[in-house]
């Protein structure tokens, strides 16, 4: 008997190691690993209450009392791990506070271990029916003790249907490595039954404990090394499982705008150690709050966190109370930096039901401007563009397939000539899913794929097809204007494509202008240019688009074989307001000096148009004369005007 007890020594050693292993990698943040640590420790608490009775058993017939204290220590502990394994399981699952929520399954979860609990603490010590110590001060088990045997299997089954229903959530090892408890549980069981004096149970408990802790759920899946916070991969877990679990939660995002500028200021390192700072602040706050949050580091200066619907009425106070922490300025030797978080609440599943969606949306707030203040998903989310994002490859096959695409013309009016003199090609799509498409979003998300290069190719094709025909002529246009993004421009098969169709119909080149919006970047530009100066060798003219809108710099504009430039709509509205007449006039007169064609868009009413008719821009464009027209329509409202 002796000698089995070394067994028990054993399991105490591997549960120091695995507590120790837990505390030095850090799986100590949440609620899972709350659960584990429980787990653990109440299993350590057994091991050395069954070793402290095997000790006095040895000692002879005396201390029956201690020994009635110990060996019920040990087999309550050991009944509750059943328990604390079920919890650890749903806490996994993520379905832990359902139990709570639920008054029939916290019941149906509590009433067993008050059932075991008096079984041992009240109905034992009178009756002797669980367990006793006989006149030679050995134990033996009682006719009751087989209860506390289906009570703990009754919760090893009901964590392992939970396992089994939300399986999608464990990968084939998670699986196999929860199940593996249940064998080693039976399998302790089942030799300590046949031969009571092989004490075995503790050490195959803390074998299948430790398997299970370390193969469910490892650090380097959840856990971030710098700041201590959960990682990327545990928050597309957490998400994916509460979708999975169909449970609303509570989502705080935040995306740090000027997180390459403080890199290119104080380097990375100095950078991280703000991240850091900032992450400890964050723990300190929810700490203080006593709510159950869920910290993540997302790279790149990105912060999560989620609530589970526990704290329904309590979402947005604590996202309000996250923002209050991520606006705060850090500290950086002497100086105060703005880490210029923009932060989010979002509700899903009611603002965003799609976990494609809420991954892809921290792109879309770091496009907001930094203000300080909490956003919320439901102004910012456009659900249509996130779809059309995920489903653009199949949107774009149909449109072909099915010839949805379809180009409009918006004519251009010369004050000199009295007429309309050009006309501008706007690409339309409407999609049996989504709509109309508005051309800036279809082009947008476009770029990302190789279908860009199709639609260019049919627009230039569609073009060429109108400006072969009589009905061209007949309109006496100059030329048809098509809008170039900065990839359709650098697109290396773009110019050889365009003279392949430019011959095929017998078009000149100087019946199509290029509208290209100039860019940020210098080495992008400097791609662009390329094509666009063999463009204007051949022939084709080029104008400047959106000019105001965005950055303009005067020596581009020099060095760019030019025709022209469109002034933006927005620019040419503001440029109306006495408050900016002095800029508006300005860069009419500078594009002028320039010899450059000024083409106003936007205009939208007389007033407008008498305006710019003083500033001498000879070339308006807007809903004042016509919206963009399909082909027919625009030769029908051109000869009937």
């Amino acid at each position: 008997m002796n000698n089995f007890i070394y067994f028990d020594y054993c399991a105490l050693i591997v549960e120091a190691l695995t507590v120790a292993s837990l505390i030095i990698r850090k799986m100590t943040r949440g609620r899972v690993n709350r659960w584990a640590l429980v787990l653990i420790g109440d299993i350590m608490i057994a091991t050395v209450a069954d070793i402290t009775a095997l000790l006095f058993e040895k000692a002879g017939s005396g201390n029956v009392i201690a020994k009635y204290i110990t060996n019920t220590v040990c087999l309550w502990c050991s009944t509750l791990a059943s328990v604390i394994f079920c919890g650890y399981l749903f806490a996994s699952l993520g379905i832990w506070h359902k139990i709570n929520k639920n008054r029939f399954a916290s019941c149906m979860f509590n009433i067993p271990v008050c059932i075991m609990t008096v079984l041992l603490l009240i109905i034992n010590p009178f009756t002797r029916s669980v367990f006793r110590i006989n006149d030679s001060g050995m134990y033996e088990r009682g006719p009751l003790f087989i209860l506390l045997y289906i009570l703990s299997y009754m919760y090893v089954v009901i964590a392992y249907y939970g396992v089994f229903r939300y399986r999608k959530l464990f990968t084939i090892m998670k699986m196999m490595n929860a199940f593996m408890v249940f064998f080693l549980m039976v399998l302790a069981s089942v030799m300590q039954g046949l031969n009571p004096q092989w004490y075995v149970q503790m050490f195959f408990f803390s074998v299948a404990f430790m398997l299970m802790v370390f193969g469910v759920q490892s650090p380097e899946e959840r856990m971030h090394g710098g700041t201590g916070l959960f990682s990327m991969n545990a928050y597309v877990t957490d998400i994916n499982r509460y979708k999975q679990l169909n449970a609303p939660i509570g989502v705080t995002l935040s995306v740090m705008t000027n997180y390459s500028a403080l890199i290119e200021m104080f380097g990375y390192f100095t950078v991280q150690n703000m991240i850091n700072d900032t992450a400890r602040r964050l723990e300190k706050w929810v700490s203080s709050t006593g709510a159950d949050v869920d910290l993540y580091y997302l790279e790149a200066g990105r912060f999560a966190a989620i609530v589970d619907e526990r704290y329904e009425n309590d979402m947005l106070t604590i996202s309000q109370g996250i923002n209050s922490v991520l606006v705060k300025e850090v500290e950086v030797g002497e100086m105060l930096v703005k880490m210029m978080n923009n932060v989010c609440f979002i509700s899903c599943p009611r603002d965003i039901d799609d976990p494609g969606f809420l991954f892809a949306f921290d792109g879309r707030l770091e496009e907001e401007v930094y203000s300080g203040e909490l956003r919320y998903a439901e102004k910012l989310f456009d659900k249509k563009r996130f779809e059309l994002r995920r489903d653009i490859l199949r949107v774009i096959d149909r449109a072909f397939s099915e010839k949805r695409f379809a180009l409009h013309y918006q004519p251009v009016y010369s004050v000199k000539d009295k007429r309309y003199v050009r006309a501008e090609a706007f690409l339309r799509l409407n999609d049996p899913d989504f709509g109309d498409i508005r051309p800036d979003l279809l082009i947008s998300e476009a770029e990302k794929t190789n279908s860009i290069h199709a639609i260019t190719a049919y627009v230039l094709e569609e073009v060429c097809r109108f400006i072969s025909q009589p009905d061209f002529l007949l309109l006496g246009l100059e030329f048809i204007e098509v809008n170039l993004s900065a990839v359709q421009c650098m697109w290396s098969d773009f110019l050889p494509i365009l003279l392949s169709t430019v011959r095929n119909y017998n078009v000149q080149p100087k019946n199509i202008c290029f509208n290209i919006t100039d860019v940020d970047s210098q080495e992008v530009f400097l791609k662009m240019r390329d094509n666009i100066d063999a463009l204007s060798q051949v022939g084709f003219l080029i104008y400047m688009d959106d000019f105001g809108a965005g950055i303009f710099e005067v020596e581009r504009i020099a060095k760019m074989p030019l025709s022209g430039i469109k002034l933006d709509r927005k620019f040419v509205k503001e440029g109306m307001k006495p408050e900016n007449k002095a800029v508006f006039e300005g860069s009419i007169r500078m594009i002028g000096d320039l010899g450059l064609d000024a083409v106003a868009v936007g205009v939208e009413n007389e007033e407008m148009e008498n305006a710019l008719k003083e500033l001498s821009c000879d070339h308006l464009q807007g809903f004042l004369y016509c919206r963009p027209l399909e082909k027919k329509e625009l030769v029908r409202f051109i000869l009937m005007g």
